[in-house]
């Protein structure tokens, strides 16, 4: 059943910790998993943990997703976004050389069939060429991988992009539609084994001797740490004959949260009882397998139409129902754009002033993890707009992801999230700060995500590194409770 956040502290007392850890990462998804192996690798004489609640990981957002490897090109100049993607980018293919993960540099088709997807295009192209010029996005892009050795390819230019005529892009994908009239070619971009990633990093913690990954472990509660610096984490993990689970409580001294399309939830865990609250927004995208090669039978790069956007707001809402391949060369489109209620429940508050404000009721969106057959002809009706060949009888429903979209209810009331919210909506990652600095939440991490993982990793690993060191009684206390990296399996 789903649950509240203030249903859960109440069914979750706080109870003490029992044991510390130096890092401890929530959520086993690609970018915590990253995360993970960079603190790892960073703070070699430091414990590193990460907890899952799903048995294996990466099975939410990390493996319904398009295993697209982005260039960088439709976020904002200034954003997170951008520098992360681009860095993200150059690590990736890097890593996916040295640790010989499955991928493809195939290169992307953005397509313009009128004069308004033309001129967006073109507005596209010189925001850009703009960017390849800013010297200061050029140095915040190096500053993080290359200072930490990794080997990056000297581009002279940050986001490859060439512009194309119909007739050009017509000869290089001749099954599109014959009103394609420009569009944008992208060499950089490319597809990647997503799963075959996660493998890799997961093994990069679980070999680490200071580093291990406990699955089927929920975080139920996160408190300050009411004796000096850290958080009190408490966790509950499925037993037999307990209805609440084996439950156990952890000191750490630096919090990251990467829990996906629940980090909000923990985020407004650690602030439990303040007026701030972070909501989300939940995407559901659908994913359609073609099993033909009817009407693409020359296809050999991802094909993307022009970005949707909102009605009448001119914010970007989605990058249409693109044309990707795996690695085998299978063919799927997607995703599409479904937005979905959140249901909501009115929940006591712990502060009296604030009286009763509705909650989230946590993870109702896993009953949407099926594509929505409603939308299959819908969908198949666009892809056919600009690939007129393709038959419906191939065309069928193969899984779905959900995206989050951060909002907030209190406008005003944190700046470095609203200064990343656009009419609502999320327009960049946010890396919020919790606590005394010592608790980073990664919030509205979607796409893209997969391609910044590095990135996402390197930037928190330089975060934690400018902490101060726990107290000397902090220090007697791990060592008190703490033997050997095995001691958390105690509370797992």
């Amino acid at each position: 059943m789903a649950k509240t956040i203030s249903s859960l502290r109440q069914k979750f007392p706080f109870i003490p910790a029992e044991t510390t850890v130096d890092h401890l990462v929530i959520g086993a998804g690609v970018v915590g998993l990253a995360v993970g192996r960079e603190l790892l690798r960073r703070f070699k004489n430091k414990t590193t943990f990460v907890v899952e609640r799903n048995a294996q990981p990466g099975q939410e957002t990390s493996s319904r997703n398009s295993e697209v490897i982005h260039a960088g090109i439709y976020y904002p100049r200034d954003s997170l976004k951008t520098e992360l993607c681009i860095r993200g980018r150059r690590m990736l293919y890097d890593y996916c050389r040295k640790h010989d993960i499955p991928h493809k540099k195939l290169g992307k088709l953005i397509i313009a069939r009128t004069r308004e997807e033309q001129d967006y295009l073109d507005g596209l192209y010189a925001k850009i060429q703009a960017m390849n010029g800013d010297e200061g996005l050029r140095r915040r892009v190096k500053s993080g991988g290359a200072s930490r050795g990794e080997e990056e390819e000297e581009e002279e230019e940050l986001v490859p992009l060439r512009r194309l005529d119909g007739g050009e892009t017509l000869a290089l994908e001749p099954d599109l539609s014959r009103t394609v009239c420009g569009s944008l070619w992208s060499p950089e971009s490319g597809i990647i084994h997503s799963h075959a990633l996660i493998a890799s990093l997961e093994n990069h913690v679980l070999n680490s001797p200071n580093g291990a990954i406990v699955y089927r472990s929920h975080v139920v509660r996160i408190d300050p740490n009411p004796l000096g610096p850290g958080w009190v984490v408490q966790t509950s993990s499925p037993r037999p004959g307990s209805l609440l689970g084996e439950r156990n409580s952890v000191l750490v001294h630096s919090l990251i949260n990467c829990a996906g399309l629940n980090a909000h939830n923990l985020y407004n865990q650690m602030e439990y009882g303040s007026e701030g609250r972070l909501q989300i927004g939940f995407c559901k995208g659908s994913y359609y397998a073609y099993g033909a090669r009817t009407g693409v039978s020359s296809v050999g790069r991802l094909i993307y139409p022009t970005p949707s956007h909102a009605g009448g707001t001119g914010r970007m809402e989605g990058l249409g129902t693109h044309l990707t391949l795996d690695m085998e060369g299978k063919i799927k489109f997607g995703p599409d754009v479904e937005w979905l209620d959140v249901p909501l429940s009115l929940s006591p508050s712990c502060s009296s002033s604030a009286g009763s404000l509705p909650e989230e009721m946590q993870d109702f969106w896993t009953r949407h993890l099926a594509p929505n057959p409603a939308r299959l002809e819908s969908t198949f009706q666009f892809v056919r707009s600009y690939l007129p060949g393709i038959d419906p009888h191939y065309f069928v429903p193969d899984y779905a992801g959900i995206r989050p979209k951060l909002r907030t209810r209190n406008d005003g009331k944190q700046d470095e999230m609203n200064a990343a919210i656009v009419g609502g909506q999320l327009s960049d990652f946010v890396v919020m700060e919790g606590g005394r600095g010592d608790a980073l939440s990664l919030v509205g991490i979607e796409s893209p995500g997969l391609t910044s993982a590095l990135a996402i990793a390197d930037l928190v690993g330089r975060r934690i590194a400018r902490l101060p060191p726990p107290s000397a009684a902090a220090a007697v206390d791990r060592l008190n409770t703490l033997s050997d990296v095995g001691a958390l399996d105690q509370w797992a």
